[in-house]
């Protein structure tokens, strides 16, 4: 036996462990379920010009006009926000592309990449198929457990739900982008709705 080499890159390469292996919060629960498959709507934001849709209340209390407080002058330049949405718009079909891409794997694999239901499969002696000399009722090829196969289970149970986790909360952040960006457009189009209704009244007959 040697003695034990002290790195010099880390004095601590092992977490300091009081023994109590604790399972995960999350140990052995099936999260797939709330993990969501996301896609970009639009190929190319509507247009300013469309009426904008009516997007719902948030559930808040609704004031009266009375009680608005009057705001300063302000200033939109319509190109320049639609500049900046459409590179949105492309970063997010970037980063819901590489979602989906470690999603599908991760589903499609989850069950036995950790060496979850792994087999040893060995042959012995050599197969005869009569009484000849040298039959051995015990030869060909003979499968079992592999000796990680137990472990590799357990492992499964804890970091395939912290992967669902993981999923999920990349998945929420991106639906909440493509919320963010519909609501800019929503933005412009109202903006355009509010300087087309922006007219005076014709003038009176008399």
């Amino acid at each position: 036996m040697t003695d034990p080499i002290t790195s010099k890159y880390d004095t601590t390469p092992l977490p300091e462990g009081d023994g109590d292996d604790k399972p995960s919060p999350d140990h052995d629960k099936h999260l797939d379920g709330l993990v969501p498959t996301d896609k970009v709507a639009w190929t190319k934001p509507p247009s300013f010009n469309d009426d904008p849709k009516d997007i719902g209340s948030d559930g808040g209390s609704e004031e009266t006009p009375q009680n608005y407080t009057a705001s300063g002058d302000f200033k939109i330049d319509p190109s320049t926000l639609r500049t900046a949405e459409t590179s949105m718009l492309t970063e997010a079909k970037g980063g819901v592309e590489k979602y989906e891409e470690v999603r599908k794997k991760v589903m499609a694999v989850k069950g036995t990449v950790f060496g979850q239901g792994a087999v040893v499969t060995e042959t012995k002696g050599e197969m005869h198929t009569s009484l000849a000399s040298g039959y051995d009722p015990s030869a060909g090829k003979h499968s079992h457990p592999n000796p990680f196969a137990e472990s590799a289970e357990k492992f499964a149970q804890d970091i395939n739900p912290a992967q669902e986790r993981a999923l999920l909360q990349v998945g929420t952040a991106l639906e909440k982008l493509g919320e963010y960006i519909a609501l800019l457009n929503h933005a412009g189009q109202v903006y355009g709705h509010t300087d087309r209704k922006s007219n005076f009244p014709a003038p009176p007959a008399k």
